[in-house]
């Protein structure tokens, strides 16, 4: 899927227009104030760096709209694709956070909403038991695939690729680092945390470990967590963007 061009009519599609206009709202000195911290501000969607290191396809933005998922309700509740900066999962892998920090070797990592896959390739780099992308989108799975068979032969943990529905994903055995970037609305975020209770429940292992960087740590998704309180919150990590603030849970069985 080519995903790194932007939706048609966007504003920014004529970025002086949206100065001129923001002049006469705003006046010249506070709108040029805003045209240079967006000017001067990272860019999600423009940072291909990971890609050109590597000649993977990880970059872009998919909207809601254009995902490929034929069920309306959960199409609608799917957050847009857009990759998060390669850095910010090595720092929430290495973050010795109140004696968080983990041995990547002995836990499976698991990305929720994986899309092209660059967490879960990122996350390849250390050595996990295994590192598994979870993504609905059969288009944005079948460009993960792609890229794993690029980075696969250099990565440190075998690398797995799932398209399939989060709500009905079987967890793996032993201890986990689930990774979520925001990758649902409420209602799916409430059915995949009710479906990890569950599963885990039923299983019944006292000696595994259970994390949950969750990034992009919006007041919905603290809501949603907070009515599962074996997910207790452990730590929030804040950042100047507040698009890479997030929480850490952790699992305690009540």
């Amino acid at each position: 899927m080519s995903s790194s061009s932007k939706p048609s009519g966007s504003p920014w599609d004529k970025p002086w227009d949206v100065f001129r206009e923001s002049v006469r709202e705003l006046g010249f000195f506070m709108a040029l104030r805003y045209l240079l911290i967006y000017a001067l501000s990272y860019k999600p969607v423009d940072d291909d760096s990971y890609d050109r290191i590597n000649g993977t396809d990880t970059s872009g933005i998919v909207p809601t709209r254009n995902l490929d998922i034929a069920d309306d309700y959960t199409r609608w509740q799917a957050n847009l694709f857009l990759a998060s900066p390669a850095r910010i999962t090595r720092y929430m892998i290495d973050a010795p956070l109140n004696g968080v920090a983990i041995d990547p070797s002995e836990y499976t990592f698991v990305d929720y909403g994986s899309g092209k896959g660059r967490s879960t390739l990122v996350a390849a780099e250390y050595p996990f038991k295994a590192v598994v992308g979870v993504e609905i989108s059969s288009e944005l799975t079948a460009t993960a695939l792609k890229n794993r068979e690029i980075m696969q032969p250099k990565a440190a943990a075998p690398i797995e690729f799932i398209c399939a529905d989060a709500r009905s994903y079987q967890l793996p055995d032993g201890n986990l680092f689930l990774h979520m970037y925001h990758p649902f609305g409420q209602d799916i975020l409430r059915e995949v945390l009710a479906s990890m209770r569950s599963q885990l429940l039923e299983q019944g292992e006292t000696k595994r470990r259970i994390v949950v960087p969750y990034l992009f740590s919006v007041a919905m998704a603290k809501a949603v967590f907070h009515e599962f309180p074996e997910f207790v919150r452990v730590h929030d990590v804040f950042c100047m963007n507040p698009q890479y603030r997030w929480t850490l849970y952790e699992w305690q069985e009540m």
